[in-house]
């Protein structure tokens, strides 16, 4: 069914969905196969992009700009310095995978990885938009998915991986600074890893925690 309005809950599941019944498909897969898939699974519940003008407003923004003054957004800016995003107000704009809702001032902000390792920096430049106090979210998302040949048992990589996680989500907000980060908005930091047999594991940080722990985020 359609909807008019969408909450964060319903975007959640279409995540949690993705997460659970997405196969290794080979080297191929790159992160916009997964933007794609994505607002193809988003438009087709909801209809929240309709072109056409003959139906409700366009609210899915893909590429949704922090910053552009053409437009009125005068939100977050960063800039990159030796190798690293830091939050800087001559800057440039942060652009979300995709907002959801309202174009001036969306209450949902989603951020995309997908790879075949752990790409340290580039999750903390996302991690660092969706906390940024300055930009309008009242819910960030994060979906990572992490493409392997094999998941090593407990005690091989996982316990690297997720010191990455911990150190990333540190990381963005130490830069941020305190005051920097919204820490009232809801949130939803997911990773997904997936082996070439299908096995998979995932992990999640939200509002309550600081730090990642085993298993998918619960709606309730």
């Amino acid at each position: 069914m359609k909807m008019d309005g969408l909450n964060a809950k319903n975007v959640l599941r279409v995540f949690l969905e993705i997460a659970q019944s997405m196969r290794y498909r080979g080297l191929m897969l790159n992160e916009r196969y997964l933007h794609h898939y994505f607002s193809h699974q988003l438009q087709d519940k909801y209809g929240l992009l309709d072109l056409t003008g003959g139906g409700g407003a366009i609210t899915l923004h893909p590429e949704w700009p922090t910053y552009k003054t053409q437009t009125g957004l005068l939100y977050g800016r960063c800039k990159k310095e030796n190798g690293e995003y830091r939050p800087n107000p001559n800057g440039k704009a942060g652009f979300i995978d995709f907002a959801i809702g309202n174009y001036e001032k969306p209450g949902i902000g989603i951020e995309f990885q997908l790879k075949y390792g752990w790409a340290q920096e580039e999750i903390v430049y996302d991690f660092l938009k969706l906390l940024d106090r300055k930009n309008p979210f009242t819910t960030s998302i994060s979906f990572n998915v992490i493409f392997r040949q094999t998941i090593l048992a407990r005690g091989g990589h996982l316990k690297t991986l997720e010191e990455h996680m911990n150190e990333a989500i540190g990381e963005a907000r130490n830069r941020l600074g305190k005051g920097g980060y919204d820490d009232s908005r809801e949130l939803h930091l997911i990773v997904t890893e997936i082996d070439k047999d299908n096995n998979r594991r995932h992990w999640h940080c939200d509002k309550g925690s600081s730090r990642f722990k085993n298993g998918l985020p619960l709606i309730t």
